[in-house]
């Protein structure tokens, strides 16, 4: 892995430096003289950055490192071989001596380009509460203060709680428009500013009220769900789980609301600051920065964005659109959008702040690279690739995100994923931390069952995933696949504490028609159900990963569900599900047994060479037949297997599961040692809600 990170870095690197760009071209956005005369010259800067895109020609723009405010900004084939960046120390010094006090920009550490606005004049009302007006056009659905995301209000105000409601509608279409809520949770002066969240299963949904019907108790939304609200065959994962935003009867410290009518936000601080004496940010533009040509044969190419932060995007949703779908897929924008580009590196930039997705890269791309970069607090999640329709004109290709940190995601809309490989080929995830996400942290895939795939050889290496699901939704894993992908690699990523907030929850997660699939050297631990589940496919590899410590949340006996094992197949069909060699499971159940292997009747799947063990003695049990090992071992399957003490060399109480001693009996049936990733820390759970259940962490 560290040979193959090292050509990447090497290549990344090339890339970067092989541009050879005219004088370089300065931005200044508090510059006070005639802009007609301004050259982009460093005596003579531009005032804004749409200003210096006008007059580039392959030139390098240097950014004084301050908030540019209010932008979005559009990049086509003449801005092709160019570099966006901060301007250095020294000469951000020397704006600094020449203007003084004169301005009010502060200086931060790089330029911000901010797709938001800031709110000033607030009026005190008492209790540590602000009000503040906005232009007419605005809409105020987050709101950042000092670099901090502050929440809009929120029933119940404690985000770990729940409202439930009473029951769905009988009405098949009606029920994707409401619901029949109990009395009084919808007593409130003003519904027509709020929003209902409605959580289901792998997916939630956002409505605005329509109407109540007071006789019934029941609730109209103007914009459905995707389907029936209180499905049979959700309502075990969802519980009859909603919450409802943007209420000004339900302020509390560090919250806001907002009243359209009167474009008024009230905000209730924790009164430790004065809104008038601090940054107070809101979005207004959904995509900050993008990337078209308009032409997939004349693409944008060769422009490097480099040491910027790209901040504060905005979401939108209408009143009649349907607002739920698989990682958050009914979404159209990103704080960066790319279509038709090609050769475009971001490196050491940070996006943050946002609305939706950081980054779209759509159709019509190539050799895209995403490196050293933070993409942090999203409002769903961090990079998504491709779109999802076919057929596709052009799929993304060769696109790579290498060494980034991706956290803090599903802000707005909790089933946002890290990172999505959704239809492009020959993609490269590779190196990067990706945590607190409240679904999946890579999903992969784009077709289900076994129907042509618009995604191939997708290389998923090196990858420190964890803190995923934080109890919000269920049916999800910390890498998610589906459909075939030939060529596929999943290989060297650690991923752990995975949970969900009911059922359905898997370290690695090979769903509908995941095929041609190699899962290897990984190390998967503190999952909430099995470390490993396939739903059903064909002709998968696993080989030599550590599965350890998994279905640490056992469901309820009363939800109906059994308890899931270390690695489980579901479905049955007429070819090799995977083949399962040179493994360790390492189980930490203590009781009569545990399940090592499930599987349904009649699956076929190949095991051998693999090592078994429990830390308590518990015996393990294995196939549709749940028999013992010796059972197991007499029906051809895992015949060199052994149930034995791995014998890690690292602290298993530290969950150091990399490297067995060299007298190992893994050693002995052909295990190699894992390489662990530098990123990667010791430590099993934090505390013991993180990993037997609620409280759920929606609010971070």
């Amino acid at each position: 892995m560290n040979i193959v990170l090292s050509k990447i870095f090497f290549i990344n690197v090339v890339l970067l430096n092989s541009f050879s760009f005219a004088s370089p071209l300065y931005v200044v956005p508090f510059v006070s003289s005639n802009e007609n005369e301004n050259d982009g010259s460093i005596l003579r800067p531009f005032s804004s950055i749409q200003q210096a895109l006008d007059h580039v020609q392959q030139e390098t723009i240097y950014l004084y490192p301050t908030y540019y405010f209010l932008t979005n900004i559009r990049l086509h084939q003449a801005h092709s071989y160019m570099q966006l960046t901060t301007m250095n120390s020294t000469d951000a010094d020397f704006y600094d001596t020449l203007l003084d006090h004169h301005h009010t920009y502060p200086r931060l550490t790089k330029a911000v380009i901010s797709g938001g606005m800031p709110i000033t004049n607030w009026t005190p009302l008492g209790n540590n509460t602000f009000s503040a007006t906005v232009p007419s056009l605005s809409y105020v659905n987050q709101l950042f203060i000092n670099d901090q995301r502050i929440v809009r209000t929120r029933v119940p105000t404690n985000y770990s709680e729940y409202l439930h409601y009473a029951a769905p509608l009988n009405d098949s279409v009606m029920a994707r428009y409401g619901f029949q809520y109990v009395e009084g949770q919808f007593n409130y002066k003003s519904l027509v500013d709020a929003m209902v969240v409605i959580y289901h299963s792998w997916t939630e949904s956002h409505h605005y009220v329509d109407h109540l019907i007071p006789e019934n108790n029941t609730i109209i939304f103007s914009n459905p769900s995707q389907r029936p609200i209180g499905s049979p065959m959700f309502i075990v994962q969802s519980q009859k789980r909603f919450h409802i935003e943007n209420l000004c009867e339900a302020l509390v410290p560090n919250s806001f609301c907002f009243v359209n009518e009167t474009k008024t936000v009230y905000l209730m601080t924790n009164g430790s600051y004065n809104p008038n004496e601090v940054q107070v940010i809101t979005p207004v533009h959904e995509n900050v920065v993008t990337f078209d040509s308009g032409d997939v044969y004349n693409p944008v190419k060769d422009v490097i964005i480099s040491n910027v932060a790209i901040q504060h995007s905005g979401w939108h949703i209408g009143r009649t659109q349907q607002a739920d779908g698989a990682a958050a897929s009914f979404l159209q924008n990103a704080t960066v959008f790319l279509a038709n580009a090609s050769s475009i590196v971001f490196s050491d930039t940070e996006i943050s702040h946002t609305g939706a997705y950081a980054v779209w890269i759509n159709i019509g791309t190539s050799e895209i690279t995403v490196i050293n970069s933070l993409i942090t607090d999203t409002g769903a999640g961090g990079i998504w690739m491709g779109r999802d329709i076919v057929p596709l004109p052009m799929s993304a290709a060769l696109v790579k995100v290498i060494s980034n940190e991706i956290s803090y995601g599903g802000n707005v809309f909790p089933c946002g994923v890290g990172i999505v490989v959704n239809s492009a080929h020959d993609a490269r995830i590779i190196g990067n931390k990706i945590h607190h996400h409240r679904y999946n942290g890579i999903s992969v895939g784009s077709s289900l069952g076994y129907g042509h795939s618009w995604t191939s050889s997708p290389l998923i290496m090196g990858n420190y995933i964890y803190d995923i699901g934080q109890h919000i939704l269920c049916d999800q894993g910390g890498i998610y696949s589906v459909g075939v992908m030939p060529g596929a690699v999943i290989h060297g990523n650690v991923v752990k504490n995975v949970f969900s907030y009911n059922i359905f929850v898997w370290g690695i997660y090979l769903d509908e028609g995941s095929s041609d699939i190699i899962v290897s050297n990984n190390v998967v631990y503190n999952t909430g159900w099995a470390s490993l589940f396939q739903h059903y496919g064909a002709n998968n590899t696993i080989i030599n990963n550590v599965f350890a410590r998994a279905a640490l949340h056992t469901p309820p006996e009363a939800i109906g569900h059994d308890p899931d094992g270390d690695v489980h197949i579901q479905l049955a069909e007429n070819h090799t599900s995977w083949t399962f060699t040179r493994n360790i499971i390492y189980d930490t159940f203590q009781g009569v047994n545990h399940t090592a292997y499930k599987a349904n009747v009649n699956v076929t799947a190949w095991f051998n060479n693999n090592v078994y063990f429990n830390l308590y003695g518990t015996p393990l049990l294995f196939g549709s037949e749940q028999m013992s090992f010796a059972d197991w071992q007499k029906t051809g399957q895992d015949n060199n297997s052994i149930i034995a003490d791995p014998l890690f060399v690292g602290d298993v109480n530290q969950c150091d599961f990399f490297t067995v001693r060299s007298d190992s009996p893994a050693v002995k049936l052909g295990f190699v040692n894992i390489t662990k990733p530098s990123m990667w820390t010791p430590g099993c759970a934090t505390a013991t809600e993180d990993i037997v259940g609620p409280p759920q962490f929606y609010h971070w």
